[in-house]
């Protein structure tokens, strides 16, 4: 699903790394609604314990601005933490669903990555209103009626 093949090898990388480090899951939670989106937590497992990993990963920062008349994305290279990397990963794999999980009411979800079997998973719950209709005609209880 990630289209660029430097992003592809990057991401590959970054696990390889982690994995190394002792790393054996990832789950990144997301949030949004209200025309505004986030990352709520960035958790890498060795097991059942929580770790920070203290080492910083390259990465492909894409922006876009409108110009023109059409979309224009910008690539740039940086250098970030490796829990900042992850949550750009996520972000990148959002955008790629093209599920509106920001906007109006939003959604949520977990990406989850387990770094043994190689199984990389995203889930996205979308929130939306339902209502109901009803509609009632009183006419003929407010018409004069004759006696």
């Amino acid at each position: 699903m990630i289209k660029s093949d430097t992003k592809r090898k990057q991401i590959k990388t970054m696990f390889a790394m982690l994995k190394a480090y002792g790393a054996k899951e990832i789950n990144i939670s997301f949030d949004g609604s209200g025309d505004s989106g986030s990352i709520d937590s960035v958790n890498i497992y060795n097991g059942e314990k929580n770790i920070n990993p203290d080492f910083s990963v390259e990465y492909t920062e894409t922006s876009s601005r409108y110009s023109d008349g059409k979309w224009v994305e910008t690539h740039t290279s940086v250098i970030k933490p490796v829990k900042d990397a992850l949550e750009m990963v996520c972000y990148d794999m959002l955008q790629e669903t093209g599920i509106d999980w920001y906007n109006n009411d939003g959604g949520f979800g977990e990406l989850r990555v387990d770094l043994d079997s190689g199984e990389v998973g995203l889930e996205v719950n979308s929130r939306y209103t339902e209502y109901n209709t009803d509609t009632f005609n009183f006419n003929e209880d407010l018409e004069e009626k004759e006696e």
